[in-house]
């Protein structure tokens, strides 16, 4: 009789070891599909965002690359003018040039997300010092123009060189902006490239 009793007994904590084994095998297979799930929902979500993120980021980076590539060629073309027709005219495409990119930067909050999930050399920082230094030269450029305008003829020969020097600084300093921009456009598309596996 004690055989069939310990025989009942083993049996019973087997199955009971049996059954709580089976409840731990099941809890941690739904936790690991569940957690699976939840990853991919997140990688999901990530990609849809980096996504969204770079198609602005191209948007607004191709429209200032073809305003700084428009206004390059006119001080490039320009720099030699001698009337103050044409001073005025460069002045007035520069200021439609700043119109432009402060209402593209102003209406493309997302443009401004894209170090975040792409490594880019224009950071938001670096963004702000160029845009400093392009003031500080379009502001020596705005003066000389003045000067010109109020200089005695026999004067106005030494003012244009300086005039002509000052553009090509700028034109040199916004020609760097327009290369980092074409580099980070394509560090944004191998990224995505890459994340979609096609790379």
């Amino acid at each position: 009789m004690e055989d069939n009793s310990t025989l009942l007994q083993v049996s019973a904590y087997s199955g009971l070891i049996g059954a709580l084994l089976t409840q731990t095998l099941i809890g941690l297979f739904s936790y690991v599909g569940d957690k699976r799930k939840s990853d991919t929902e997140l990688k999901k979500t990530y990609r849809n965002k980096q996504v969204d993120i770079a198609e602005n980021f191209y948007y607004v980076t191709g429209e200032k690359m073809a305003i700084v590539k428009k206004n390059i060629g006119y001080w490039k073309n320009y720099n030699n003018s001698r009337s103050e027709k044409s001073l005025d005219f460069l002045n007035k495409e520069m200021m439609k040039l700043n119109t432009y990119m402060q209402k593209l930067d102003a209406e493309n909050w997302k443009y401004n997300l894209i170090s975040l999930y792409f490594d880019v050399s224009l950071t938001n920082d670096l963004m702000i010092a160029s845009n400093l230094k392009s003031k500080d030269l379009y502001l020596k450029v705005l003066d000389l123009t003045d000067e010109i305008k109020h200089a005695l003829e026999e004067s106005k020969g030494d003012l244009y060189e300086l005039y002509t020097n000052a553009i090509n600084e700028m034109c040199k300093h916004y020609e760097d902006i327009y290369a980092k921009m074409a580099n980070d456009m394509s560090v944004v598309k191998l990224g995505l490239l890459t994340e979609f596996g096609l790379k």
